[in-house]
């Protein structure tokens, strides 16, 4: 077995491309969906009117990768990583940090990450910018590297306001009272609105229902009609209607792996040593987790950052705290280079 030194020796040598900077993952927008909540206001004091999005699964393939899979060499890389389970427990950095920041007493009205950058940009109001813009700047840092995030940037941006649609008649289905109008007559008519949401595309005008696969295989022309009826009410004009399922096994499915995908979602791309140019995953019967390397196929180093990546997911997933939250699921993990070419 190579000891630690070698191990460490071996993953130094590794050279790191210079251009990981082209694209943010794929898939994690579904796990920021799912933290709207059904009042349409997005996590957080930052609100953003008119904008409704779903978050409905996507379907795939998976396989279970049995326990065996992890060798004791790479076992003792993964351990290299305290990352993992300090942001499983802990939260997401940004989440960590706007807690951070108010506990010291800066009123931050939304934090977000720009994974092209490595940059965690921090709006503030008007005037605590003007007055204390490098005292929230250099506050964040100092936290961020006691957190150990020393490649990660911080870009505080003063707050300008909500976004309001100036003229609502250019985007008749984002009419929020039309929206309202749809989930009374539904709750009235005794739908379980618990999960449901919406999803918006204004040209072509088009509304997108994300309901429970029951409702739509028992009610859907009854859905269709409250839907019309409330668009006659409010003059949204003619639109498309279209749905979107889920089952209830399915959302308790997501709801488990959330904190586990925003874990490797962040450690992953904020971690230049694994030259990962974007990470995603998908949810329905089975977890399917997507690597996209910053790296071509023919590079010497795209199969052996692949193995690599591939067992230090791994090892995170088996450990055992991890697998009281993954149950029986089975997953897959599939990465591949910068040119779309398998490497796993």
């Amino acid at each position: 077995m190579e000891d630690n030194n070698q191990i460490q020796k071996n993953l130094n040598s590794i050279k790191i491309p210079n251009d990981l900077n082209e694209r943010v993952m794929k898939g994690f927008k579904q796990a920021e969906d799912e933290m709207i909540n059904q009042s349409f206001k997005k996590k957080g004091t930052f609100k953003k009117k008119f904008i409704l999005v779903s978050s409905a699964a996507v379907l795939f393939i998976g396989l279970f990768i049995g326990s065996t899979f992890v060798s004791p060499a790479m076992a003792t890389i993964a351990s290299k990583i305290p990352l993992f389970n300090t942001v499983f427990n802990r939260g997401t950095i940004d989440d960590a940090l706007t807690k951070y920041l108010t506990e010291q007493g800066f009123e931050v009205i939304s934090i977000s990450q720009d994974y092209k950058q490595h940059t965690l940009l921090i709006s503030i109001d008007s005037k605590q910018y003007a007055q204390q813009k490098k005292e929230v700047e250099q506050t964040a840092k100092q936290y961020l590297h006691q957190e150990g995030y020393n490649k990660i940037n911080i870009k505080v941006k003063r707050y300008t306001g909500e976004i309001v649609l100036e003229n609502i008649k250019e985007y008749p289905l984002e009419n929020k009272d039309f929206l309202f109008e749809i989930r009374k007559q539904m709750k009235e008519a005794g739908f379980n609105l618990t999960y449901n949401q919406f999803m918006i595309k204004p040209k072509p005008a088009e509304l997108t229902l994300l309901i429970p696969e029951s409702d739509y295989n028992t009610r859907k022309d009854e859905i269709i009609r409250i839907v019309k009826e409330a668009g006659e009410a409010y003059d949204v004009g003619d639109f498309k209607i279209s749905f979107e399922t889920f089952t209830f096994d399915q959302r308790e499915r997501n709801s488990r792996w959330m904190s586990i995908i925003s874990t490797l979602n962040e450690v992953l791309l904020n971690n230049e040593e694994y030259s990962i140019k974007s990470f995603g995953y998908s949810v329905k019967d089975k977890v399917k987790l997507y690597v996209q390397l910053n790296i071509r196929a023919g590079d010497s180093r795209a199969k052996e950052k692949a193995k690599i990546i591939e067992q230090v997911i791994h090892e995170f997933l088996s450990s055992q705290e991890i697998r009281k939250t993954i149950k029986d699921d089975q997953y897959q993990i599939e990465i591949t280079s910068k040119d779309n070419k398998k490497m796993n």
